[in-house]
Formats: structure tokens, C-alpha cells, sequence
């Protein structure tokens, strides 16, 4: 299967690009637009396509439904014990279609909860281990309040990091926000202590081994600090098994919801669900888009359905075989898309 991205300065003109290389039977996969340049992003693919079963809007019967979804999370690395238990209970769902009934499965066994940044006593620190895009998940939920007209406090524990705290700054410059610093768990409590609770108080704090006892105790004085939710912020892409232990691990320490980045970059998606199941981890919202505005797509049963069928039609032609054993190892897939990316004019 072949998808194609269209972009333009207008949802408009990308539909134009759309209609004029694909047809006005194009089958419009996504649509998004920055809210703040108003560009857009198209993803469609040919009229012809919308049937394949791949996409998993197609009905069918019970068994070959939960052979469509176990093939489909098998190919993302999801767990074979996971991978089965889902696939099995799709079978019992009343949607016929692989993609509505994965996504009821989904809504019974796991849970979604956006963050809500227009709520009052929002205290929000993101934590993780290194790599993983915990300043830059910071970044968009405060570019997201700003953007609701919340007042916004951003804060920075994150003082061993090379270069960390000038990251952040520089950022925060750009949306005329200054960076607080403090240095030890105390200071972090007086200083949200101090803040009224109308405002949004976002905290990027140390990246953290969970293997260190050491560094895990340090985060531990600093949740228990202060009134603040940790944020599990996880890189879409990371071994699903480590993820699964990496949750467990800052489940412990308080993190009850996580963040997803990086999808763009990430064909597989196993560690999403592997996170999930493993500490029960709330998921919040997920982003595959590096620019700070774009901000993250609020979570929900029906999102990681599609977000995890439409990642498979973008691996491969052919979807491997379901293997012979649980430790079987699913071959590699190569990509399949095309971009179109026009800079137009903006409209008048």
C-alpha cells in the first residue's frame, strides 16, 4: 500500500495538491493544522486503497477480525501474551471492523485521560529516563496554555544535564516565559507554594536511571515534595519489554499518566501498549511532530486504534506471517511513502 503526504499553507491548497495528484476519489487518511502558521498536513491515499483490510476498516467475521489485530500487534513488537489476550477479546466485540472493535478492546482494558491545561492546581512535572523528550513535552504543554490564555510557570530542576537549563531558556524566550530554577526539592516546594493556583505550574526535572537507586531516591524527595502530578513522558519507539520496565519503575514514584513522542520516527509502536499494561499507566496524549506548537493529540481508545493501524500501512507492502512461537522475530519492513511538501502562498 502507498500513502502519500501532501503539505500547503492552507488545508485548502493541500486539498488542491490532493485532488490534483490523487483524484477526487482520494481517501483522506489524516488531516492536521498548525494553529498558529495555519499550514497543513494531508495524509490520503487512492480511492482503491480504502478497501484493503489492512486499514482495518473493513468488517469481518470474528476469527478473521482477531487475526487482523493480532497480526497488526505483532508487527508494532506488542508481547505475544498481550498481542493474543487483545486479539481474542476483539472477537466478542460488536463493531465488526478490526479497527472499531480494537479500539472497544482498548477502551475496557486500559485507560485515557488528556491533560486538561485549563485546570486550576495544574502542577505537572515531567520525568523519564534520558532521551526521551521530556524538555520538549514541556515545551508543548506550555505552548498549549499560552495558547488558551493560561498564565504559565515553567521551572527546571534539571541543573546536571549539559546545556539542559539554556534549552529550556531558549525556548521559553521565544514564547516571552522566563525559566525559574531551583536547585533541591525544598525550593521547588516554596516556590509552588507561592504560585497562585490559576496558574499552570510545568516542571522539567533530571533525567533518570530506574536502574540507580540513588537517582531514583532523588526523584522520590522531589515528588514528594510538593503537590505536583510526575508525568512519565516515553519515546514512542523504545524496546516495548524495557518500556514495560521503565514504567513499572516510575509507576513506583508516583507517575499514574505518561506521554507519548516521537510517533513520527517510529514504525513500531509496541512500547505504547507494553508501558500501559505493565504499570497501568494512564495515556495522556502522544505527538509525532517536532514543532513546539503543534502540541499533543489528546488520547483516547479510537486515537491509539488508528495511530497503531495507520503506523502498519506505512511498514510494508505485506504484513509478515504471525510467527511460529512467541519468541519469533518479526522480519524487518521497509517504508512505503511519499511526500509531497509545497510551499504555497498564503491565502488572501
Amino acid at each position: 500500500m502507498r500513502l502519500m503526504t501532501f503539505k500547503a499553507a492552507s488545508l485548502r491548497q493541500a486539498m488542491s495538491l490532493v485532488r490534483r495528484e490523487m483524484g477526487d476519489d482520494a481517501a483522506i487518511v489524516s488531516t492536521q493544522t498548525s494553529p498558529i502558521t495555519g499550514e497543513a498536513t494531508v495524509v490520503a491515499s487512492r480511492a482503491q486503497d480504502a478497501n484493503d483490510p489492512r486499514l482495518g476498516h473493513v468488517a469481518l467475521p470474528p476469527d478473521e477480525r482477531a487475526d487482523r489485530v493480532l497480526e497488526m500487534l505483532l508487527v508494532h513488537g506488542v508481547p505475544y501474551s498481550l498481542a493474543d489476550r487483545l486479539a481474542l477479546a476483539v472477537m466478542e466485540m460488536e463493531p465488526q471492523t478490526p479497527i472499531a472493535a480494537l479500539a472497544g478492546v482498548l477502551d475496557l482494558d486500559f485507560r485515557f485521560r488528556p491533560i486538561d491545561l485549563t485546570a486550576d492546581k495544574q502542577r505537572l512535572m515531567a520525568v523519564g529516563p534520558p532521551g526521551t523528550g521530556k524538555t520538549m513535552a514541556l515545551v508543548k504543554l506550555a505552548a498549549q496554555a499560552l495558547m488558551a490564555k493560561r498564565s504559565v510557570k515553567l521551572l527546571t530542576t534539571d541543573l546536571k544535564k549539559a546545556g539542559g537549563v539554556e534549552q529550556l531558556s531558549a525556548f521559553a524566550k521565544v514564547m516571552d516565559q522566563e525559566v525559574f530554577i531551583t536547585e533541591t526539592a525544598d525550593e521547588m516546594a516554596q516556590f509552588i507554594a507561592r504560585t497562585p493556583a490559576r496558574a499552570l505550574v510545568l516542571v522539567d526535572s533530571a533525567a533518570v536511571n530506574h536502574r540507580s537507586a540513588t537517582e531514583m531516591d532523588g526523584l522520590y524527595d522531589f515528588v514528594n515534595a510538593a503537590p505536583v502530578e510526575p508525568v512519565l513522558v516515553l519515546g514512542a519507539g523504545m524496546d516495548p519489554l524495557e518500556s514495560a520496565e521503565t514504567a513499572v519503575a516510575f509507576g513506583a514514584a508516583g507517575a499514574k499518566r505518561m506521554l507519548i513522542t516521537r510517533t513520527d520516527a517510529a514504525g513500531r509502536l509496541g512500547a505504547v501498549l507494553a508501558a500501559m499494561e505493565s504499570a497501568a499507566l494512564t495515556l495522556a496524549g502522544t505527538t509525532g511532530s517536532p514543532d513546539p506548537v503543534d502540541g499533543f493529540d489528546p488520547a483516547s481508545a479510537a486515537q491509539l486504534s488508528g495511530l497503531l493501524f495507520g503506523e502498519v500501512t506505512t511498514l510494508s507492502h505485506d504484513l509478515p506471517e504471525p510467527p511460529a512461537q512467541v519468541d519469533a522475530v518479526l522480519p524487518p519492513m521497509a517504508q512505503d511513502r511519499d511526500m509531497i511538501n509545497v510551499a504555497l502562498p498564503a491565502e488572501a
